[in-house]
């Protein structure tokens, strides 16, 4: 099978800020939060429930992942973890945390998770670690644009961290609650640290790495990690050059579109033209995706050809976050003619295991499945309209 997040997971100082100023993130349409959906069409309680018994459910597999998810589930399950409510605190999310910080940087996907992680813990605590992360990720560009899983990278090591020293826990001492899921504070961020890029990858990826790339890259932007203007602008092109224009597929235009790449590379693009300051809405490879996406709407399996041992199918979930992320990257809670999260809801509320795990059919990967229903049901994206928070001064080049 080849839409595969789960691939890798088995095998495997700062200067202050000034100059051009960022381009705001854009005008208009753009600058709008998503909007919840109406009351009516979701239970919050019944939300809130299975988004509980889905955290008892990892909870209770820490340490017993079996020998497909035992390399490097600890990211995406402390990712879940920090958007589902639980404390900085808990026993269960220190040592998760620990792992993290102190693993070495060596895979695409974990590293963007990394970053992603701690921007939203603290990116300015963390600033130097992220800016460690953003070296990685640039460092292990393909020659085409896209990501493959990626290879340590010693460039990376020798980005100073500065600020504080690294914690083995999230925040000392803890905090006596829980954020209120959504409502984690920011802090500004005054000073930015440059990446240049010292080497690239290889000569191409696919296009499941590059958009949880695309995904740490962001949370680097976001961070004052000021990024090279070429590995962005490469970035975009290789969305638009790697689509027939009837969807993205896993390795190149020539592959047939399918929803969890499609609803990737909408994401993934998105993104890239933030981070530049351009217009999006009306991006005719971004409409394009998610024209895609409303023609082949579905969150019962996820939409495309399937090979022959269910192939696309057995990542159902991965698709369905990948599908929150473009609805909230673009702005929009429908896709087609289909409120995308009163319907994913919907039916996550009623696929729930008894044990509060939620699985792929033909899949056996319940521990990344149930991560990516709850980050769905917690709607964890977060608009790109947070520039304002980064020092107007800083650049980008």
């Amino acid at each position: 099978m080849r839409n595969t997040f789960g691939m890798l997971l088995i095998l495997a100082v700062a200067i202050p800020a000034s100059a051009p100023p960022f381009a705001k993130a854009s005008e208009g349409e753009q600058e709008k939060k998503p909007k919840a959906p109406p009351a009516d069409k979701v239970d919050q309680v019944k939300v809130d429930a299975a988004i509980k018994k889905g955290l008892a459910y990892l909870k209770g597999q820490l340490g017993h992942f079996g020998t497909l998810n035992k390399r490097r589930s600890d990211e995406l399950i402390l990712w879940t973890f920090a958007h589902a409510g639980v404390p900085e605190n808990d026993t269960d999310f220190e040592k998760l945390f620990k792992n993290v910080i102190e693993s070495k940087l060596e895979w695409t996907y974990n590293v963007s998770l990394q970053a992603m992680i701690l921007e939203e813990l603290d990116r300015v605590k963390y600033q130097g670690r992220i800016a460690q992360c953003a070296q990685f990720l640039v460092d292990n560009q393909c020659a085409n644009g896209q990501w493959s899983y990626g290879e340590v990278d010693s460039f990376a090591q020798d980005v100073p961290t500065g600020g504080p020293s690294k914690k083995a826990v999230a925040s000392p001492g803890g905090k006596a609650k829980p954020p209120v899921p959504g409502t984690r504070t920011k802090p500004k961020v005054v000073n930015t640290i440059t990446v240049k890029q010292m080497k690239t990858g290889p000569a191409r990826g696919d296009n499941s790495n590059s958009q949880y790339a695309a995904l740490g890259l962001r949370a680097c932007h976001d961070a004052g990690v000021v990024l090279p203007v070429a590995v962005v602008e490469l970035g975009e092109k290789w969305w638009r050059d790697g689509t027939s224009g009837d969807g993205w597929g896993y390795l190149s235009k020539n592959d047939a579109g399918y929803g969890s790449m499609t609803a990737g590379a909408a994401g993934a693009l998105t993104i890239y033209l933030f981070i530049q300051g351009k217009q999006w809405m009306k991006d005719k490879e971004v409409v394009s995706g998610m024209e895609w996406l409303g023609k082949n709407f579905t969150v019962t399996q996820n939409p495309g050809p399937h090979d022959a041992d269910g192939g696309q199918g057995g990542w159902q979930y991965y698709y369905l976050y990948a599908l929150e992320r473009a609805g909230i990257f673009f702005g929009t809670e429908t896709v087609g003619a289909h409120e995308w999260y009163a319907e994913g809801a919907q039916y996550l509320l009623g696929a729930q295991a008894a044990d509060g795990s939620w699985q792929s059919k033909g899949a056996d990967h319940a521990i990344w499945d149930t991560c990516f229903a709850i980050l769905v049901l917690r709607r964890a994206t977060r608009p790109l309209i947070d520039v304002a928070s980064v020092d107007p001064k800083a650049k980008f080049k």
